[in-house]
């Protein structure tokens, strides 16, 4: 029975140091899509954030032709021992295959929390982003993007917002330009017409 208690309590002074070693905190977690480019003319969806129309996870992020950037803003609560990075990291599967990470920038420090990445109130768009369509030659097809992020402070380690595990996961497509399709529709009838000939 001591034996019991003992193992109980040990497990106990183990859980709560635990939770203090590791009680620095992502918030706040944004991301976003963009066919411009970093934070321009930008659509942002909530990771672990609430103030967005909508969540990442599950949403149809719509049909790119040329470009679709992706890049994000989120807080982290260091315990006061600063920051070494933050890095969104994302995963496509689907018609291609692809990983990739996007290093977020520092934007501000405000007692005792940080913010990075492209500010989602557009006061920062000069940030780290990445063209996921030029980035990886993907080609016409259905795709899927799951999307998780790490933030690293000084001397402990890192702490994640990933949905609990599972990641914020989207999808989108990747359609032809509508000269590229009026192109192929001439080509077609111009085929048409001849054979009727």
């Amino acid at each position: 029975m001591k034996i019991r208690q003992l193992l109980m309590t040990s497990g106990c002074v183990l859980t709560i140091l635990g939770t203090h070693a590791s009680a620095a905190t992502i918030f706040n977690g944004y991301a976003y899509v963009s066919t411009t480019t970093a934070g321009v003319d930008a659509t942002w969806y909530n990771l672990n954030g609430g103030a967005q129309a909508q969540s990442l996870n599950g949403a149809d992020l719509g049909d790119f032709q040329t470009s679709l950037w992706l890049g994000g803003q989120t807080g982290l609560w260091s315990e006061g021992n600063g920051v070494q990075y933050i890095t969104m990291h994302y995963s496509i599967s689907g018609d291609a295959t692809a990983t990739g990470t996007i290093a977020f920038d520092f934007q501000f420090y405000t007692a005792p929390n940080d913010q990075w990445g492209t500010d989602v109130n557009g006061a920062n768009t000069t940030d780290k982003s990445v063209d996921l369509i030029a980035a990886h030659g993907l080609t016409n097809g259905n795709y899927n993007l799951a999307v998780w992020v790490e933030g690293k402070p000084n001397n402990i380690g890192s702490v994640w917002d990933n949905n609990g595990g599972a990641n914020y996961n989207a999808t989108f497509a990747v359609v032809p330009e509508p000269s590229t399709t009026a192109l192929l529709g001439l080509g077609g009838l111009a085929l048409v017409l001849r054979r009727r000939k």
